[in-house]
């Protein structure tokens, strides 16, 4: 009776053996193959550059007076609330221009904190 329970176990073991062996070799190694395969075509593919968008220049404001400035910052609010709208309601939006436009607002309030400081 023991031994014969003791012989089923063993055979148990074996077979879940081969069955992992089976199951590394039939689902990993492909896996572990392609992963390779898609780093040497990575190492071999020449890179693409891509543009990138010139961000908004600060001197065209830089002759602007307070009021300006602070309607430039209100209109460049404004715009963003519009960028975001159209995000929300599924329209096409270019994403390049929340950068350009958050960076129009740090450039106006940038220049009012400077004409502030130096009065």
């Amino acid at each position: 009776g023991d031994q014969a329970a003791a012989e089923s176990q063993v055979r148990a073991a074996a077979m879940f053996r081969i069955l992992l062996v089976a199951f590394v070799a039939l689902f990993v190694a492909p896996a572990y193959a392609l992963i390779i395969s898609g780093a040497r075509a990575a190492a071999i593919a020449p890179r693409v550059i891509v543009p990138v968008m010139a961000l908004p220049s600060i001197d065209d404001a830089k002759n602007l007076t307070e009021e300006e400035i602070a309607q430039e910052i209100f209109n460049a609010k404004k715009e963003l609330f519009e960028l975001r709208k159209g995000i929300k309601t599924r329209q096409q939006v270019k994403p390049h221009l929340f950068t350009h436009t958050k960076h129009r607002i740090a450039q106006l309030n940038t220049l009012l904190s400077q004409r502030e400081a130096s009065q």
